[in-house]
């Protein structure tokens, strides 16, 4: 699974510090490895195409031309929409754990790393163990509280599974 390269990626970043520290520069690391759209926040993969000046993790589903690079975005997600190797977008405000709530003001991202007993497990930055790369598991507490989540390509697939009927799927 051509995700495994990413997500490996970020366990080898666990207990570090990736770009600026926030939430959004674990998210761009992970989009920039896996040759995905450019994000900054600090990390080696400066911003080279936008579609407005947004810069909240809530709007990462929104704020890049994601069909550009083969990915594709699914907003408000069900449990059974959810994929390993996806970027996982909160919501402004919303319920992560019992103990979290993602931003007022920017929402919160992380990446899926695991599907396991109805929960979603995630690689997360500046949560609640800190400014730095942490494992976590979360309870998918219901679709209102994502805004979208990120999927990248299956090239293993082939691109011409990706395209079909004149659009990316």
């Amino acid at each position: 699974m051509i995700e495994e390269k990413g997500l490996n990626h970020l366990k080898s970043l666990r207990n570090q510090s990736v770009g600026n520290r926030q939430c959004y520069a674990l998210s761009a690391e992970y989009a920039g490895i896996m040759v995905g759209p450019d994000m900054g926040a600090g990390t080696k993969y400066d911003v080279l195409v936008r579609k407005g000046p947004i810069f909240s993790a809530a709007d990462i589903g929104s704020a890049y031309q994601w069909p550009l690079y083969l990915w594709s975005v699914i907003e408000e997600p069900n449990y059974d929409d959810l994929v390993i190797g996806a970027i996982i977008n909160w919501k402004r405000n919303a319920k992560v754990s019992e103990f979290f709530k993602a931003h007022k003001n920017f929402g919160h991202t992380g990446v899926i790393r695991g599907l396991e007993n109805e929960r979603i497990q995630t690689y997360e930055q500046n949560a609640e163990s800190g400014e730095f790369v942490a494992e976590y598991d979360r309870e998918f507490f219901d679709s209102d509280q994502i805004a979208s989540i990120c999927i990248p390509p299956d090239f293993e697939k082939g691109v011409m599974n990706i395209w079909q009927n004149g659009t990316f799927h």
